[in-house]
């Protein structure tokens, strides 16, 4: 079962995108993967003589020498990474005289990274000296970014396909965005052919306005030459200013596509100031304009928010209902969330009652739903149904299986099923070129491009083999890899290879020396960074327990810890002490409560304060939790403390998923 740890599938899919590049790897003391060494095979000796051969002649390359690599070209041909050498020997004064080595490096490593990175810059040295032909001939669209797109529109032009190419170009120039520099040339094209007439400009300047892109929106309107367009143009500039202009229907009689989403635009942001007055103009505009469902879905989404937030809670709650079949799933949470905040008890589960069948099975609903039933009714018949439901829900290892099995008394369930992946399916991948040049590449402490090699690999891999590779991964000791392999793979119940404990050391020390409970700490790492030691989120937090830089400097300074800078938050040891310092900080300023800790530690004490003044002191725990406002910080929160229950089942530690002081009001 999926539940809260298949709902962590979105974080770490973020993360993927986000850190695949960041992340380290876990070197043995003889820095080699750990897991990766053996017994003395026959080649071994010639292999190591290849990697000291190897870092020689990278060097050499790096500082501009051929010499080394013509020296040692044919020992090291059958090397995993020789690839990286002849890419550097090409790439370091590429020039048009590397034509047929680039066209034999393309086709021998078609889908690695460095093919794409050779093949852009190959590509921008054929622009520049306008070898048109030659450009189209190793275009790869499936790869492009937009700059690329805008030149290889712009080569087709030249090499004569005219029309094809202002036709496609179009499409670059249709956005409600600027676009980059590179395409100039060919958005000059698009003018001076007299490609961009009324209409299409309209079309972009309607996507401008919507993007609350103004000043794209004033250049596109030099391109009206009519003056019902001019007209047209300052209407909806207009209107965007003051969505109450929608009150006049004359204003705006077209019903092409650009008109209706400018009028769902407007209603949108009216629903914002005055939602009753949106009800109106939507009632009026519906009828008489084609509305689609996924347009419908959003202005729902507007109306019933702004009739909340504007005190017409009724009202939303009724227009919900009558129009829940526009309802998509994030209104109907925040919704139920809302009620769940107000301790609205029956509303909260007649809004339950209401949700399809899909959803209404989920287990935080089916959860929510017994505990609105506890909470409200005391008849015999409902308490029954409500412990009913808890009970079937124990038996899942999630958030809500544990709250559930604390309600009932039942043990937790850890649903633990290891992937049915062999020594041979192991072997097998290990022999893969490309893992074959992970391997070397970690060795060689390369973790940037054995993490690319990863991901180029891993693209076309399915359920199984990604399993493969997690198990892989779990052998070297990349535990990060492994864990977001299992998240690709979509196999949860694998709880050795998603719940590992590296740094076991350094945590079971820093842990007891800050009085805070292993389980925990994991936990907290675990979630923050899937045991990375070099990751670093886009804000800036970085290291195993991803601290910010300043977070970590003011903590080294109020407890003496000697501190240089942000790059030493890359060092696992002091990362865990100064992670597990901070914790420990935020759960005494929050009275030893974990659900408040771990959401300061996410989203800063400050934000938790607010949450507690909004609430006054009056939510059940769970509550709390499900009313956090950053969907975020209540995963994370979730998370964590689901988490340290795994680690303790890891560990052989008795431990509850919350402490009978934190099953408070909040």
């Amino acid at each position: 079962m999926k539940a809260v740890l298949s709902s962590t599938r979105i974080h770490l899919a973020l993360l993927l995108s986000l850190t695949v590049w960041l992340a380290a790897p876990v070197f043995g003391q003889d820095n080699t993967p750990s897991g990766a060494t053996g017994k003395t095979r026959i080649g071994d000796n010639k292999l190591e003589e290849q990697r000291q051969l190897y870092k020689r002649v990278r060097k050499s390359l790096d500082n501009g020498s051929l010499r080394q690599f013509e020296q040692h070209q044919a020992t090291l041909a059958d090397y995993p990474l020789y690839p990286y050498l002849e890419y550097s020997r090409i790439s370091h004064r590429l020039s048009l005289d590397d034509a047929v080595a680039v066209e034999s490096f393309l086709t021998e490593y078609p889908d690695t990274w460095l093919a794409r990175r050779l093949r852009h810059n190959w590509l921008n040295l054929l622009y520049g000296k306008g070898l048109w032909r030659q450009f189209i001939k190793h275009y790869d669209a499936e790869n492009a970014n937009t700059e690329t797109q805008c030149h290889y529109h712009f080569a087709r032009y030249q090499a004569g396909q005219r029309n094809e190419a202002l036709r496609d170009g179009l499409t670059l120039w249709l956005v409600g965005k600027s676009q980059p520099k590179a395409c100039d040339p060919l958005f000059q094209l698009l003018i001076s052919e007299q490609r961009i007439d009324n209409e299409v400009a309209w079309q972009r300047f309607t996507l401008a306005i919507l993007n609350h892109k103004h000043q794209l929106a004033r250049y596109i309107e030099r391109f009206f030459t009519n003056e019902h367009y001019r007209q047209l143009a300052g209407k909806y500039r207009s209107l965007d200013r003051d969505p109450g202009q929608l009150g006049n229907y004359d204003l705006i009689p077209a019903k092409t596509p650009e008109v209706l989403s400018v009028i769902e635009h407007g209603i949108r942001h009216l629903a914002d100031s005055n939602a009753t007055l949106a009800m109106k103009h939507w009632a009026r505009y519906q009828q008489s304009h084609p509305y689609d469902d996924k347009a419908r879905e959003r202005i729902l989404s507007a109306l019933v928010k702004g009739l909340y937030r504007q005190g017409f809670e009724n009202v939303a709650v009724d227009y919900f209902l009558e129009q829940s079949a526009f309802a998509d799933k994030n209104l109907v949470e925040w919704l139920l969330r809302e009620h769940i905040l107000k301790t609205d008890w029956p509303t909260l589960i007649r809004l339950i009652d209401e949700l399809p069948e899909e959803q209404r099975s989920e287990q935080k609903w089916r959860y929510w739903y017994a505990r609105a039933q506890l909470l409200h009714g005391t008849a015999p018949d409902t308490v029954d149904s409500a412990r009913t439901t808890l009970r079937e829900l124990s038996r899942f290892r999630s958030f809500y299986g544990f709250l559930a099995s604390d309600w009932v008394n039942n043990p937790y369930q850890m649903q633990h099923a290891p992937v049915a992946i062999t020594e041979d399916d192991t072997a097998a991948m290990r022999a893969l070129p490309a893992m074959r040049r992970i391997r070397e590449l970690r060795i060689h402490g390369q973790a940037l491009y054995a993490r690319r090699e990863w991901y180029d690999q891993g693209k076309h891999f399915d359920s199984r083999q990604w399993q493969t590779a997690a198990r892989l991964a779990q052998q070297w000791q990349w535990h990060g890899q492994a864990i977001l392999a299992m998240a690709r793979a979509d196999y949860w119940d694998d709880i050795d290879i998603r719940f590992p404990t590296p740094y076991r050391q350094e945590f079971d020390h820093h842990a007891k020396k800050q009085g805070l409970p292993l389980p925990l700490v994991l936990a907290v790492a675990r979630q923050e960074s899937a045991f990375r030691a070099t990751v670093q989120s886009p804000a800036g937090a970085r290291g195993l327990m991803q601290l910010m830089p300043a977070t970590a400097r003011e903590t080294a300074r109020k407890h003496k810890v000697p501190y240089r800078g942000s790059n030493q938050l890359t060092d696992p040891s002091l990362n865990i002490q100064l992670g597990t310092l901070y914790y420990r900080g935020v759960l005494d300023r929050f009275g030893g409560n974990r659900i408040l800790a771990s959401a300061a530690y996410n989203a800063g004490p400050h934000r938790v304060d607010r949450w507690l003044k909004r609430s006054g002191g009056k939510l059940p725990f769970d509550a709390r939790v499900e009313t956090i406002p950053f969907k975020e910080t209540r995963q994370y929160v979730q998370n964590v403390l689901a988490f340290s229950i795994i680690y303790a089942h890891h560990l052989g530690i008795d431990a509850s998923l919350l402490e009978p002081a934190e099953r408070t009001h909040l």
